[in-house]
């Protein structure tokens, strides 16, 4: 039973796995066109508003793909070791930063290693619903999967509530972290005449948008990188920690002896 599943810490683990996994693709689903404005938008100009635009387009290909896909993958290799491929994650986010860092370089080829992790991590988080339910079977048994189910179901909604409220707190404090060591550089009289506020207002006006990453960068020194491209590193590294942690708890969900989850749900029904 539910109830039974729950004196396990096979539930709990799955539950934990399931948010993280859920989690892998919401930088993309929720930001994407965002982040590519921001990231490439400098170095690429028109050619990154063209690529915002058919974001949304490369989102819905890979979610609908990875629906239709894991179904068949998992019914051939079983679903502990689609769990297993779900950590694939983990090298696609990292590969953002990576890409980040060829913007001022090679903003061609950044921008398709940042389609490609797109791609999979997006593939793999709309993976994980399709699995919950045949893995609750195989850790717990058919007789009550579908009531597990629809617990383990509330880790989609979960995901996307703590996904979205972490990664817009990271990318809020990365550019107002940005913008302070910009503006650390910018002449006290040159910020004045530019924003009508001293430096010590800085704080404020970050936050009622007067003072921006592109109006800083036109009054600082010559040569100062433009750090744009670099504000959604803190969401990747993330992101990516957090797939690496549900990696780890799905192979425990089933890889944790029967004989010990016995005994949890046999002492449940016993009370």
């Amino acid at each position: 039973s539910l109830q039974a599943a729950m004196a396990t810490p096979n539930m709990y683990l799955l539950f934990a796995g399931s948010v993280g996994v859920c989690m892998t693709g919401l930088p993309f689903i929720q930001l994407g066109k965002f982040m590519v404005n921001d990231i490439f938008g400098a170095a690429l100009g028109p050619s990154a508003a063209a690529a915002a635009a058919g974001f949304p387009a490369v989102v819905a290909a890979a979610n609908m793909g990875g629906r239709f896909a894991w179904g068949p993958i998992s019914d051939r290799i079983g679903c502990r070791n689609t769990t297993v491929l779900y950590g694939l994650s983990v090298p696609a986010l990292l590969l953002c930063p990576f890409a980040t860092g060829l913007v001022a370089t090679d903003p061609e080829t950044a921008l398709t290693i940042f389609r490609t992790s797109a791609l999979c991590s997006i593939g793999i988080f709309a993976g994980m619903p399709v699995l919950l339910a045949p893995a609750a079977a195989e850790i717990f048994g058919g007789r009550y999967s579908g009531e597990i189910y629809r617990r383990l179901w509330l880790t989609v909604p979960l995901a996307n509530f703590l996904g979205t409220t972490v990664m817009s707190k990271a990318r809020d404090a990365a550019y107002t972290r940005h913008a302070t060591s910009l503006a650390a550089d910018v002449d006290a009289d040159s910020f004045l005449a530019t924003f009508g506020a001293p430096h010590s207002e800085l704080a404020s006006l970050i936050a009622n948008k007067t003072v921006t990453l592109p109006l800083l960068l036109k009054i600082s020194p010559e040569g100062t990188v433009d750090p744009s491209p670099f504000l959604y590193n803190d969401v990747f590294y993330g992101i990516a920690g957090c797939s690496a942690l549900a990696l780890a708890c799905n192979v425990a969900a089933f890889q944790l002896p029967i004989a010990a989850r016995a005994r949890g749900a046999a002492a449940t029904e016993r009370q």
